[in-house]
């Protein structure tokens, strides 16, 4: 049985406009997310420090903002990255080098796409102990129970597959 931890949000605090802010501005922002949230995926921090500093949405220059901030923070190795399904940075998982490259947690106020692919994998490798020849809708239907979810959409469905196909 696994044991889940709390999923622990970062507490908002009034952070630099990112329109405005500099790379070190940026790297400050994220860390302190990441700090508490890691490993997260890429476009969370984007948004949870874009509703910090005051946007509701993300242009596309801001996003080239976040992007070389993220490039020089990895670089600089503030944070480390493991690519998940896309070359798409904003699709990447991003943790401190001091935190550990899985855990298992409630899903708290992330979508279920939010959830890093390892977590999801770690639910369909113990189901699939418990019984090799569990169906694929029926693995699906489990890993949602574990979050307190019941609706198997086609976009649910396609992630679970591509962590199925990937993991397994």
């Amino acid at each position: 049985m696994i044991v889940k931890e709390d999923y622990i949000e970062w507490t908002p605090v009034r952070l630099v406009d990112p329109r405005a802010a500099s790379i070190e501005q940026f790297i400050d922002g994220m860390e302190q997310i990441v700090s508490v949230e890691g490993p997260v995926i890429v476009s969370r921090v984007f948004h949870i420090f874009s509703r910090a500093g005051g946007l509701s949405r993300i242009y596309l220059e801001t996003k080239k903002q976040f992007l070389r901030a993220l490039e020089t923070a990895l670089k600089k190795g503030t944070f480390v990255s493991e690519q998940e399904g896309s070359e798409d940075p904003a699709t990447w998982i991003i943790r401190l080098p001091t935190q550990p490259q899985l855990r298992i947690r409630t899903l708290g106020s992330r979508t279920l796409h939010e959830v890093p692919a390892a977590e999801l994998a770690e639910y369909m490798l113990e189901f699939r102990v418990e019984n090799e020849l569990i169906s694929r809708e029926e693995l699906f239907r489990k890993v949602l129970a574990e979050y307190d979810l019941r609706r198997l959409t086609e976009a649910t469905s396609n992630r679970l597959d591509y962590v199925l196909e990937t993991w397994f």
